[in-house]
């Protein structure tokens, strides 16, 4: 039984706790759409070639030294030739394969939150409103608002440098762009609350019993598992979010199936053009005939108003992971 629900976080998507996050200008927004269409962030100073950079050891101050002097000799108007240099530096030297990079559009109110795809080239033959020929290329996860981000993550919009290391604000970012996750050996599950009205203490008591179901299941299925080993993180400003994290990626991933057995009336999917009834099938089935059978019909009313109240939905990523564990079983159901 534990296989099962363990075999599900082998279809969700796994954030590298080694990955850094940086904010790379658009040029005030000029450069904004060019870089989402067209798939890649530039820098300029073309004269400063990609090899010259490459060569440098960061640790070489020497050789850093020079460059700042080739800078000087060739924009003669640069105020600040170290900071371009660093600047140069970071963009051919520090970020790599996998970072996520923030792009901010016109004051910053459009967002494109991309990765990294592969290493820095010269395109010689650069044209278009950018014509910037250091180029690193990137895939766009997602577009969004700077609204979306909670307040605390505001702040790193402060820094006006082309390039801004940002990887302290990484777990903003990663609920923005994912509601279920895993990462640093933890699942991730995020609950964002789509409404801006008052909030009662009685909302966050029935999401807590939610936890104790999930207990009771565990218990009664042999399954390890607790809510003390959980922790949640609140964010009330803005719309916020409830965010849990967790160890135990089964006892988790049992939370989330309770939040789609309670928002859906049962184990029901629909997701996109995909509906899907769970209710039948293993595990899947077992929740079902527990939630049934053991559940207080009054309880899973008030987790269900609470959830309401918040304007909380199932999580997206937590139910394309579903349909993928199912799909998968299917597919070899099929082949036997």
């Amino acid at each position: 039984m534990v296989d099962n629900i363990v075999s599900l976080n082998e279809y969700v998507q796994t954030v590298e706790h080694s990955n850094s996050y940086w904010m790379v200008r658009t040029m005030g927004g000029d450069y904004y759409d060019e870089f989402v269409e067209g798939g890649f962030i530039a820098i300029g100073y073309d004269e400063i070639l990609l090899r010259e950079l490459r060569a440098i050891n960061l640790e070489d101050r020497v050789a850093i030294t020079q460059l700042k002097q080739r800078v000087s000799e060739l924009y003669d108007e640069a105020a600040r030739p170290g900071h371009i240099v660093s600047q140069l530096l970071r963009f051919c030297k520090s970020i790599a394969i996998g970072d996520i990079v923030v792009l901010p559009g016109y004051s910053s109110y459009k967002l494109a939150i991309c990765r990294v795809t592969g290493e820095p080239y010269e395109d010689v033959n650069a044209h278009g409103e950018c014509s910037f020929v250091k180029r690193i290329p990137i895939e766009v996860i997602r577009q969004t608002t700077r609204l979306a981000l909670p307040p605390k993550a505001q702040f790193m919009f402060n820094s006006r440098h082309p390039i801004s290391d940002i990887t302290s604000y990484a777990q903003y970012i990663d609920d923005t762009v994912l509601d279920f996750y895993n990462k640093n050996n933890e699942t991730h599950i995020v609950l964002r609350i789509n409404t801006d009205d008052d909030v009662s203490v009685s909302t966050f008591y029935a999401i807590e019993q939610l936890f104790k179901i999930t207990e009771g299941f565990c218990n009664e299925q042999g399954i390890l598992g607790s809510s003390s080993e959980v922790v949640m993180k609140v964010q009330m400003e803005s719309k916020g979010a409830l965010h849990f994290i967790s160890s135990n990626k089964a006892f988790l991933a049992l939370v989330g199936l309770g939040i789609l057995f309670i928002n859906g009336g049962g184990l029901k999917i629909n997701h996109g053009n995909f509906n899907l009834d769970l209710s039948t099938h293993g595990l899947f089935g077992s929740y079902n005939e527990y939630m049934d059978r053991k559940a207080d019909r009054a309880l899973i009313g008030s987790i269900k108003n609470s959830l309401d109240s918040l304007a909380i939905e199932t999580p997206g990523d937590f139910q394309k992971a579903v349909i993928e564990l199912y799909q998968k079983h299917n597919e070899g159901r099929e082949k036997y």
